[in-house]
């Protein structure tokens, strides 16, 4: 179920074509993770401004969940995937929270990028992360610090906890955000 207390963008803003000078971080992670026939997942895809561009990278051979929040949003990336004849993408209306449409252990690439600034529930959307990973899936994950403190934003000492979650493969910081590529951290059976 979607919270009434998300915070949405207006799609159009979402696909600003300058967008893409601003997003070093995700387009190098894609570029070396993305390759053909896997399983992707673009949690918080909002329009589809990062979606097209991953079903592109793996193929028709693969396919890309893509989950929003926003009915605006996801109609929007299901006009443009039909305009696009795109026919790799399976877009849903849902809380990072709640994914039951992907399956446990099917992910093989995770990108979530600044959703968690949007959205209540940072923990159950983390836990929902790590169990559709597969366990040798990576992810990219990052937050916006501008949005830090207004109640949906996540604080440094949360941001912490989540990496904390994950074992982390690489991180870094810009002046807007902080990113964190993340893997699933090993279970030993002791």
């Amino acid at each position: 179920m979607v919270s009434q207390h998300d915070r949405h963008f207006k799609p159009g803003t979402m696909l600003f074509p300058l967008r893409k000078y601003l997003s070093g971080p995700q387009r190098h992670f894609l570029d070396a993770y993305l390759k053909p026939g896997i399983s992707a997942l673009d949690l918080g895809s909002g329009p589809g401004f990062f979606t097209i561009r991953m079903s592109e990278q793996i193929g028709s051979n693969g396919i890309v969940y893509a989950v929003d929040g926003d009915e605006t949003a996801v109609a929007r990336l299901r006009e443009r995937s039909d305009n696009l004849s795109i026919k790799n993408i399976r877009a849903f209306v849902s809380s990072a929270t709640d994914i039951p449409f992907v399956q446990t252990g099917s992910i093989d690439v995770l990108f979530s990028n600044g959703l968690l600034c949007c959205m209540l529930g940072h923990k159950k959307a983390v836990s929902e992360m790590i169990r559709v990973m597969k366990s040798d899936g990576i992810g990219f994950i990052s937050v916006t610090k501008v949005l830090r403190n207004d109640g949906l934003g996540v604080a440094k000492g949360e941001w912490k906890e989540i990496k904390n979650s994950f074992n982390v493969v690489e991180e870094g910081s810009s002046i807007m955000m902080d990113w964190a590529i993340v893997s699933k951290l090993e279970v030993s059976n002791k």
